[in-house]
C-alpha cells in the first residue's frame, strides 16, 4: 500500500510523472495498432517504422516509470 504524499510539490511532481507515462504509453499503443494494421495489408516498410516508433515510446514510458522507484537501502532494486 502506498503511503499518502504529504509534500505538495512531490505530489505535483508525481502527477506530472504519471501524466507523462500515460501519454507515452498511449503513443506506443497507437503505433502498435498501426503496425498491426500495416502488417495485415503487407506493408513491411510501414510495419518497421511503426514498430520502431512504438518501441521508442514504450522505452520513454519505462524510463519515466523508473523515476517512481524508491531509492535507498530500504527502497527497492
Amino acid at each position: 500500500m502506498n503511503a499518502p504524499i504529504r509534500n505538495p510539490e512531490r505530489a505535483a511532481m508525481l502527477a506530472h510523472t504519471f501524466e507523462a507515462i500515460v501519454e507515452a504509453a498511449g503513443i506506443a499503443e497507437t503505433y502498435a495498432r498501426t503496425a498491426a494494421e500495416l502488417a495485415a495489408i503487407g506493408d513491411s516498410r510501414g510495419v518497421n517504422y511503426a514498430l520502431r516508433q512504438a518501441a521508442i515510446a514504450i522505452a520513454s514510458a519505462a524510463d519515466t516509470a523508473a523515476t517512481l522507484r524508491p531509492t535507498g537501502s530500504r527502497g527497492g532494486a
